[in-house]
């Protein structure tokens, strides 16, 4: 077993507290600012560091978040997305993330930016925590966060931040589970708590490879009594998040997701074999920074990506040519280092996707064949690489040895020789036929000549420093800091190629308030999203999120409480989705029509410029009128009839079941009929009733509707339909019945009633039952570990 030479001290002078605990310090804001300076230089040049996901995705809905957290409730639904969806059982969010809780209370608006520099400082000091653990002195573990906080996987999930808040989490479940597994005091604790951030993080691909990587270590360490040593303590740490994973699983099953994960999806954004080259080449395949989505190098060598979004899932991979081979000098004849060597290979075919057969062989899989991007998996790859790296500095101090100082230098130099020829040699594109190619061709070579100026000059420099080391032993003890420096400087140098420079203004803060009615449900559509004719002088990463936000496109939508009738998440309701592909492939374009029956109350239309823009056009603003016209962003608002968001029911089309529904809903369509399709109702009036809504208020969980009807009826009321929703009317409970296939209908007894209808599932209660079950167990597990004798 590893132990740091740190921890032994002369029995006859015990250490003092402030002594230990200085150096330590000073390495970690020492660290934290290193990692956090190439994002910070952005925010004082006044750009934003959210772009992508992180823009679109969870800067509109972080406000909703942060309200319910101040108001210490959790954001169950989304009322303003897809008809209503649930809001904290899609887990993306990351609500109960240490650092989101933290952001909240203390930091409410803040907005993402505070986010993005909190999980860069978090993945930076866990790296450098777990290195330590793992038995590198503290100058060596400064290596692996560097390495780690600095890598393009990190820095690069500035646009997502889901995945940037499992990637700076996990390092810290590893490095307790390492401790669980020898045995530590407070081990065991360590590791519930860290697993259950974990968890919180919202990405359990992540949250699989840590635990199943961390088990490993604790193996390692402690044989069979630590795997079950660290098996308790995530045991607890799952039943302490069990109010997030509870609604999560009840989620999923009503999910396109859950019932079979589209086979595009599972080849897109795999690693690209010709990528493997950005590991130590900055920028090969492009930068965010290009201005542009359609990244040529990617387009001719990269692979499979979504349609109008052609460039990788990560901006950038780079770790650095001087931390490779660092990673290689650690991998020393140790049990330890070659379990890290053998995960990084592990992880690498599984980053490569279909290109190496792990999708292949992989997929069948429960839980695992439902993941997506296999790009993904280059995050815990780098980990362990930054791990390695400092054992390999340690080495190196402890050891020089010349023949490294060889390689790296002769590394370093054929680098330089490679960034010169193709940096004069880029014949070969004029034998690519098409101009996209050879434009690619032509930057493939451009990029490929700077970042082998990148690394060649960081391997020329890493031999420096070694054979220093050799030819003069007093500098070695300072080799570990030194390897760090340039550790530091080759990626924060390399770190603009993962981050993009955003522009703040471009981002409408309450789209389309201008179009809200008062007293009405205000519920819009956008059938065209892509290639707008944006405003010059923007990049087309900044153009999107300006034509996205100013159209209302989700989720932007939530910032001014409009409606949108679809939503932009990786959880969608496959009951939606079913309807929204049989309305389309029953009646083309005229399904934007059909879309008027759930209260669409205005059609968002980008102006067209093809004739199959003018047909959608056509179709979506049809018998509308135009309340707004927004020629700086080529779009147009068209008020359109369409159904009251909450109705009585004038004809009732019983049906036994979903296909039964559906095909209902679309003959009910076709012949123009307005009878609302019913489904689940035991009983039903043959002749209901027509009445009349006085009133209506709905907020984000709730929602309450005053009316009258002259005999018994059904009232329809144009939000999703979804298990844990409960009704009652004048206090008295009545079930709620699918009308129209994925909206919502309740009986009406003649006269005047107030419905009042909650969102609050079963789920949630069950998963709080078990969390306060967990916390329990984790007082008792950290009081048993509190009574050992400190190792």
């Amino acid at each position: 077993m590893l132990r740091e030479s740190t921890r032994l001290s002369d029995p006859g002078t015990p250490p003092t507290a402030p002594r230990a605990v200085r150096p330590a310090l000073l390495w970690a804001a020492a660290i934290v600012a290193g990692v956090l300076s190439p994002g910070a230089l952005y925010l004082l040049s006044g750009y934003t560091l959210s772009w992508r996901d992180t823009s679109k995705l969870f800067q509109p809905i972080r406000p909703t978040v942060v309200e319910a957290l101040r108001s210490f409730h959790l954001p169950l639904w989304n009322p303003h997305e897809i008809l209503g969806i649930p809001l904290f059982a899609q887990m993306m969010h990351g609500v109960l993330h240490p650092v989101s809780l933290l952001g909240a209370y203390l930091f409410p608006h803040a907005g993402m930016d505070a986010l993005i520099l909190g999980y860069f400082a978090l993945a930076a000091l866990g790296a450098a925590l777990f290195s330590r653990v793992l038995g590198a002195p503290l100058t060596a573990a400064a290596i692996a966060g560097f390495g780690y906080g600095l890598s393009g996987y990190v820095q690069g999930l500035s646009s997502n931040v889901q995945y940037l808040c499992a990637a700076a989490t996990a390092p810290w479940v590893l490095a307790a589970l390492r401790r669980a597994g020898e045995g530590r005091r407070f081990g065991a604790s360590a590791a519930a708590l860290a697993c259950c951030a974990l968890w919180f993080s919202g990405d359990p691909q992540w949250s699989i490879v840590a635990l199943l990587l961390g088990f490993a270590l604790s193996w390692e360490a402690g044989g069979g009594p630590g795997v079950r040593r660290a098996a308790l303590g995530v045991a607890v740490g799952t039943a302490l998040a069990a109010v997030q994973l509870i609604p999560t699983l009840v989620f999923l099953q009503e999910t396109s997701r859950g019932v079979q994960l589209d086979p595009f999806d599972r080849l897109t954004w795999a690693l690209a074999p010709w990528r493997l080259i950005e590991f130590l080449v900055p920028g090969f395949f492009g930068s965010p920074n290009l201005g542009t989505t359609q990244w040529p190098v990617f387009i001719w060598l990269g692979g499979m990506s979504r349609p109008g979004l052609e460039m990788p899932f990560l901006p950038s991979v780079y770790l650095g040519g001087g931390l490779l081979l660092l990673a290689v000098a650690g991998l020393r004849q140790k049990r330890l280092t070659l379990l890290l060597g053998g995960a990084a290979l592990v992880l690498l075919w599984l980053a490569l996707g279909f290109h190496a057969g792990s999708e292949q062989l992989l997929h069948h899989l429960p839980v695992w064949g439902k993941f997506r991007y296999a790009e993904k998996l280059v995050g815990p790859l780098a980990l362990c690489l930054a791990v390695l790296a400092s054992f390999g500095a340690q080495q190196l101090a402890g050891n020089p040895d010349r023949r490294w100082a060889v390689l790296a230098g002769g590394l370093g130099a054929l680098a330089l020789v490679g960034a010169v020829f193709f940096w004069r040699s880029p014949s070969f594109a004029a034998q690519v036929d098409t101009p996209a190619a050879q434009q690619g061709v032509l930057q493939a070579y451009h990029n490929l000549s700077r970042g082998l100026v990148h690394a060649g000059v960081s391997l020329v420099a890493l031999a420096g420093l070694i054979a220093a080391g050799l030819r003069w032993p007093r500098l070695r003890p300072a080799l570990p800091p030194l390897l760090a420096a340039l550790v530091f400087l080759e990626s924060s140098l390399a770190a603009p190629f993962a981050l993009h420079a955003g522009n703040p203004g471009v981002c409408d803060s309450a789209p389309l308030a201008a179009i809200k009615v008062n007293g009405e449900q205000t519920r819009i559509a956008t059938p065209m999203e892509e290639n707008y004719y944006y405003p010059r002088g923007l990049d087309l990463l900044d153009a999107q999120v300006g034509g996205q936000s100013h159209m209302g496109s989700p989720s932007y939508n939530v910032a001014s409480g409009i409606d949108q009738i679809n939503t932009y998440t990786g959880l969608r309701p496959q009951r939606f989705d079913s309807l929204i592909g049989a309305l389309n492939g029953s009646f083309g374009p005229r399904s934007l029509a059909a879309l008027r029956r759930y209260s669409l109350t205005h059609m968002v239309v980008k102006n067209p410029h093809t004739p199959q823009e003018t047909e959608i056009a056509i179709a979506a603003s049809e018998g509308g009128t135009r309340v707004l016209d927004n020629p700086e962003w080529d779009f147009s608002v068209w008020r359109v009839p369409h159904r009251p968001w909450a109705l009585f029911a004038g004809e009732l089309l019983p049906a036994s079941g979903e296909d039964a529904a559906l095909q209902g809903l679309l003959a009910a369509y076709a012949k123009g009929a307005g009878a609302v399709v019913l489904e689940g109702a035991t009983s039903v009036p043959r002749d209901p009733g027509a009445g009349r809504v006085l009133s209506a208020a709905r907020t984000e969980n709730t929602l309450r509707i005053d009316a009258e009807a002259g005999q018994d009826g059904v009232l329809v009321i144009n939000d999703s339909f979804w298990p844990g929703w409960q009704a009652r009317l004048d206090g008295r409970e009545i079930p709620i019945w699918r009308a129209d296939y994925v909206v919502r209908a309740v009986p009406w007894s003649s006269g005047r009633h107030l419905l009042e209808m909650e969102y609050y599932p079963r789920e949630v209660m069950i998963g709080w039952l078990l969390t306060l079950a967990g916390a329990v167990a984790f007082i008792n597990l950290a009081i048993l570990e509190g009574r050992r004798k400190r190792n």
